[in-house]
């Protein structure tokens, strides 16, 4: 199968008669090396060097963020993944419309979505990226065809300006575009919902007894401290050891992340999350053992404190990270439990998120609005717009309070309320 792969990159100069030239190149003045910069490659290990050559075009001539290239070759890499298994070319556009690649691949990713294996955003997102490579691919002579790839027609979309006066736009619209049917009623982050206490326990009690303890650990921090991947997957010792003590809440300590720290955050946003002191020290316990000593014994020096790498010793990405969670997927549907083949990480974020806004307003301590800030710092939301949706949700959506007191009972570290969701989540081993 095709794979997402990073690479260091540094700019390059042919300059052979410098001194510190090796086989004739020296870095190009003011350019950084790129650290984990996203190339796709074969089963074979060969490149797909047109879609590579795009990346970097996106990154030096569009001036994109890392990020950003990131994201999008991980849906090429879909699509290349997609045409290695069919032993599809990406170039085969015969007359008929039906045989060509792209609308056959259409066609897979609409099957995708409707058997729910795919959320709609994605599916369109994957189509976008993949046309956009194309639309470059077509303009730099790397992909000519005998027939047209596809139909773009001018389509005429209206608006309205800063002043209130309508404006019409003409657009183009390609006849490949898959639109973004989102689910229907109140939905948080991402369009997700969070996790019901039935598929939290079968979730949990699963990955209690995987093989893979570093992805029961990878879900045990999102689920209490209402972690995004990129955050969970670059936590440092240093971090760790950095931690204080939260001055209203005894059980909790505060991890500061963001750039300054070199554990990521989305959008670059710097702050401290809550940790509670037993998950604290569970991480700390993990990073001193013998597994994760043998696998830092593998891994570069600029790794050596991250508390999370794979057997190889490399950082996850976003691309084997997918993978995992995949299988992961596929093992609780195998077992019977229908209701994750969309299952979605980030739905842990979304059940902390509810977990937390429950509390606070529900909370006589606090007010309403004390309760979004509350929220809004604890998620390290940069838009409040996004902490309103949890309000909004739990206004319109029966929540199971029982179930969101326990959580918060395992966060703050009171011993007053218990569960087997408890016992399942802070239990892993007696004694």
């Amino acid at each position: 199968m095709s794979v997402l792969e990073t690479i260091y990159h540094q700019s390059m100069i042919y300059s052979p008669l410098s001194p510190d030239a090796k086989h004739g190149f020296i870095p190009k003045p003011k350019s950084k090396l790129v650290k984990s910069f996203p190339q796709i490659y074969s089963a074979d290990g060969e490149p797909w060097k047109e879609a590579n050559q795009y990346a970097f075009s996106r990154f030096y001539d569009s001036r994109m963020k890392l990020n950003t290239v990131s994201r999008e070759m991980s849906h090429i890499a879909r699509y290349a993944d997609w045409l290695e298994k069919g032993n599809i070319h990406w170039l085969h556009f015969p007359k008929k419309k039906r045989e060509r690649c792209l609308f056959r691949f259409k066609g897979f990713l609409i099957e995708c979505r409707e058997n729910h294996h795919l959320a709609p955003s994605t599916v369109s997102a994957v189509m976008n990226s993949t046309l956009n490579f194309y639309r470059w691919a077509s303009r730099e002579m790397l992909a000519q065809c005998r027939y047209d790839m596809w139909e773009e027609k001018s389509k005429a979309v209206k608006f309205f300006d800063r002043t209130g006066f309508s404006r019409t736009m003409n657009v183009m619209s390609s006849e490949l575009f898959i639109p973004n049917k989102r689910r229907t009623g109140v939905t948080l982050e991402d369009g997700l919902l969070p996790l019901n206490k039935e598929s939290l326990d079968t979730l949990m009690l699963h990955l209690t007894n995987h093989s893979n303890y570093e992805l029961y650990l990878f879900h045990k921090v999102a689920i209490q401290t209402g972690c995004r991947y990129e955050t969970i997957s670059t936590l440092t010792s240093e971090a760790l050891k950095n931690a204080y003590q939260d001055p209203n809440m005894k059980h909790i300590m505060r991890v500061s992340v963001g750039p300054s720290t070199a554990v990521k955050t989305k959008f670059d946003v710097s702050g401290p999350i809550m940790f509670p002191q037993v998950l604290l020290q569970e991480l700390v316990d993990y990073y001193d053992s013998a597994e994760a000593i043998l696998r830092r014994s593998k891994a570069s020096n600029e790794h050596i404190k991250n508390i999370f790498l794979t057997s190889c010793g490399n950082l996850y990405t976003r691309a084997s990270f997918s993978t995992i969670i995949g299988r992961l997927r596929a093992e609780l549907v195998e077992l019977g439990h229908t209701e994750f083949g969309r299952f979605k990480f980030h739905q842990l974020r979304a059940t902390f998120g509810t977990m937390t806004m429950e509390h606070c307003l529900n909370s006589k301590a606090i007010s309403s609005s004390g309760a979004i800030e509350f929220v809004r710092d604890a998620m390290l939301h940069k838009d409040a717009s996004t902490t309103w949706k949890y309000v909004a949700f739990i206004n319109k959506v029966p929540q199971d309070k029982a179930f969101y007191e326990s959580l918060w009972a395992m966060f703050t570290g009171s011993v007053e309320q218990t569960d087997e969701l408890v016992e399942g989540l802070t239990g892993r081993y007696d004694g």
